[in-house]
């Protein structure tokens, strides 16, 4: 065979063999030239996406792209062609493909760039990822769910506390409203006295109202809302939830609460629940100290986590620890060291933190007690 036929042979072979590498890969692998036109297209990208390869080659790719995505694809490459600064090639994301039947589907998405004589191509590698979104997604409403139920348990072990929180104001009410009327029976109810005690009876009402408030937020339920927050205000409406106990409870709380901490992208009623079963922890160990006052420490300060700044809460008391028990055992399920516990409370703690992509752990304190500390990232500007 001639040189030259065994030099195009082996060309037609070496083809074959990386179109067949393509079509077999379990990825969708898409190339587009530099102006964003579809070039090639393999069979799983034809899978995932819906269309034949024949469909799609010569069109601009943003059209496998629902909106905001379609909409600055253009100006993206133009963007990165003139400046050179890529934000994801080489990197990689999480974005959105639309199917030829309309649905929109959640993808990975790597992007690589291929320069040859004289013009240059762009290679990306998509993964379907709706399967693994679904699980996520069915493992955060199970967490929701056994979140609401541990925040109802609590609800009602706090149920005297309460009471008593909701009973002040209305006493006060039934004994304004009682004085109006004597004093209307009486004939002697001046303007000016009436309209102090109606004030009063206005203001306590408030004051009731407001304890409702802040009970329906603790124990609502539903999915999980990241909005940004301040972890110094979650730590004060727990400290204001558990007043009643921590009065009868004598024990000293000590705020050391860091006023320039930045805010936190959170699931306030979530971490609110994580604040308020740490504390519960520390003031039933109190129970067992044999010391006649306890003390709490919660301080938050600005802290790091996977090399990112992050928000630090910690809770530590001056009770009797946890010996010589390994501290990651503590956060397992159904593992306690209560006598009429369940172990689910540091179990949901640790889920609810992950679920927030930080960290939550446990030491040995300094005063022979223990200590309980959380990492929530600070999202920063991009």
């Amino acid at each position: 065979m001639p040189h030259a036929a065994r030099v195009e042979a082996a060309l037609a072979e070496s083809l074959e063999r990386h179109r067949a590498i393509l079509d077999t890969a379990v990825d969708g692998i898409i190339t587009i030239s530099d102006r964003g036109i579809i070039e090639s297209f393999n069979h799983a990208a034809e899978r995932m996406f819906g269309y034949a390869a024949e469909e799609v080659i010569g069109l601009n790719i943003n059209f496998l792209m629902p909106e905001p995505y379609r909409s600055g694809h253009d100006a993206y490459v133009k963007n990165y062609l003139d400046s050179g600064r890529p934000k994801i090639i080489g990197i990689g994301r999480e974005v959105e493909g639309l199917r030829k039947n309309g649905t929109v589907f959640p993808m990975d998405l790597a992007v690589g760039e291929v320069h040859l004589p004289g013009r240059r191509l762009f290679t990306g590698i998509t993964r379907d990822i709706s399967s693994r979104r679904a699980v996520e997604n069915e493992a955060r409403r199970r967490l929701n769910e056994l979140a609401h139920a541990s925040r109802l348990t609590a609800l009602g072990e706090m149920a005297t506390g309460l009471a008593h929180e909701v009973n002040q104001p209305l006493t006060a009410i039934i004994s304004h409203a009682s004085a109006c009327l004597r004093m209307l029976a009486g004939g002697r109810g001046d303007a000016e006295t009436m309209r102090d005690s109606l004030q009063q009876i206005a203001r306590q009402g408030e004051r009731a109202g407001e304890v409702i408030k802040r009970l329906r937020s603790f124990v609502q339920k539903g999915e999980m809302r990241f909005a940004f927050g301040e972890l110094n205000v979650v730590v004060r409406d727990v400290m204001w939830l558990m007043g009643h106990e921590i009065k009868t409870g004598a024990v000293e709380i000590h705020l050391r609460l860091d006023p320039e901490l930045p805010q936190a992208e959170m699931d306030r009623v979530q971490i609110e629940q994580v604040v308020f079963n740490l504390a519960r922890n520390a003031l039933d160990a109190l129970k067992n100290r044999g010391k006649p006052i306890g003390s709490i420490a919660l301080t938050t300060s600005i802290g790091e986590w996977r090399a990112r700044p992050a928000v630090r809460f910690c809770i530590e008391d001056d009770g009797p620890g946890f010996g010589e028990l390994e501290p990651a055992k503590l956060f397992e399920s159904y593992f306690t060291t209560k006598a009429d516990g369940v172990g689910q409370g540091l179990s949901i703690c640790r889920s609810i933190i992950e679920a927030h992509d930080g960290h939550v752990w446990a030491e040995q304190g300094g005063g022979g007690g223990a200590r309980f500390q959380f990492l929530l990232p600070v999202l920063q500007a991009v």
